[in-house]
């Protein structure tokens, strides 16, 4: 192994040879990267270019649809200010307000005279119911239960009726007749509507009563029938006092506002004619 190694170190043109191969073959693999670079990089421009003007493109559609999003935007809120506008009235200053106010309008009398009309209907009602209730119990042994039923009935008929009256025809604390009579029309119509469901849920126990009762009522046989068949006439006639209480509860709320502004109307329009009136006697 000795002379081989030594032999080795005797022939360096060998290690020489690799030497320059490397060397000759370096520039050639030089030369190869250098074109490859240069074929490549054209290509790289390109392929960059293209991505470059795909951005641009996006960001144009973006920048676009932000402006039109914008532009609707705008289109929205100038039309619905146009819209505000033409909805929103001018104020009216306090004097202007209080002769509207103090004008009620020829729809306000003729709502005020069907109220009228319905209070005078539940007055007559009333009495009637009131007279019969004091005549049936004049009896040693009267119906007790038709006694209190009729007197009550017929006192909240009164009672509403002179309530709508007051409130009509004076200003009484902000016309609170008128409020009474209103809420007063609530419960009336709640007793017609029971009358008709007790009716038609039982109507042979209150014949029954009556014909048990007929000789303290002012009742007879013949009498008691004709009620009897004539009980889908009773059934409509409830359906619509009911209908007319109701619409009373609303008319007269509404009325009542009505009156009471123009009162206050009224009473600011007199107080300013009064004030140079004043100043003239002062003077």
């Amino acid at each position: 192994m000795a002379k081989f190694k030594k032999f080795k170190k005797l022939i360096p043109g060998k290690d020489k040879n690799k030497a320059k191969v490397s060397e000759e073959a370096s520039p050639l693999m030089a030369d190869s990267t250098k074109s490859k670079s240069s074929t490549s990089s054209p290509r790289l421009e390109v392929e960059n270019d293209k991505e470059r003007e795909e951005k641009k493109r996006q960001r144009d559609e973006r920048r676009k649809q932000r402006d039109q999003r914008l532009a609707d935007s705008k289109t929205t809120k100038e039309s619905s200010s146009k819209t505000k506008k033409k909805k929103s009235k001018p104020k009216l200053t306090q004097e202007e307000q209080d002769e509207k106010d103090a004008k009620l309008g020829c729809c306000h009398y003729f709502q005020e005279i069907l109220v009228k009309i319905v209070h005078v209907i539940d007055a007559v009602i009333g009495l009637t119911f009131l007279i019969y209730g004091i005549l049936i119990n004049n009896f040693e042994n009267p119906a007790i239960d038709a006694v209190i039923s009729c007197m009550a009935f017929g006192a909240t008929m009164l009672f509403t009726s002179i309530m709508g009256a007051i409130g009509f025809y004076t200003k009484l604390c902000w016309r609170v007749g008128l409020l009474f009579s209103a809420y007063t029309a609530v419960l009336i119509a709640f007793f017609y509507t029971f009358i008709i469901i007790a009716l038609l849920g039982g109507k042979d126990i209150y014949f029954d009563y009556l014909k048990e009762n007929k000789s303290v009522m002012y009742l007879d046989d013949n009498e008691i029938a004709i009620l009897q068949q004539i009980l889908p006439f009773f059934y409509i006639a409830l359906a619509s006092l009911a209908a007319i209480e109701t619409v009373r509860f609303f008319t007269l709320r509404k009325l009542r506002g009505k009156l009471v502004r123009s009162d206050a109307a009224s009473v600011r329009i007199s107080a300013r004619l009064a004030e140079p009136l004043i100043g003239d006697e002062q003077v």
